[in-house]
């Protein structure tokens, strides 16, 4: 099933969820990823800009 990025607009058939805006965004949006206990936590380039959010995910300890 063919869905849409929240944040470019562009078709991907596997889209991944932001852990801080929740927006489903392709791969060419994820600005970083990391490896957590249940799995991966992402972050799109819309949420790396805001530093509070940025901050946040370096935080996490993977």
């Amino acid at each position: 099933m063919i869905e849409t990025c929240a944040r470019c607009g562009a078709q991907s058939a596997k889209l991944e969820v932001c852990a801080y805006c929740k927006k489903k965004i392709c791969y060419p949006c994820i600005k970083s990823q990391k490896r957590k206990k249940p799995g991966k936590i992402y972050i799109c380039k819309g949420c790396w800009s805001i530093m509070p959010s940025r901050k946040r995910y370096k935080d996490v300890k993977g």
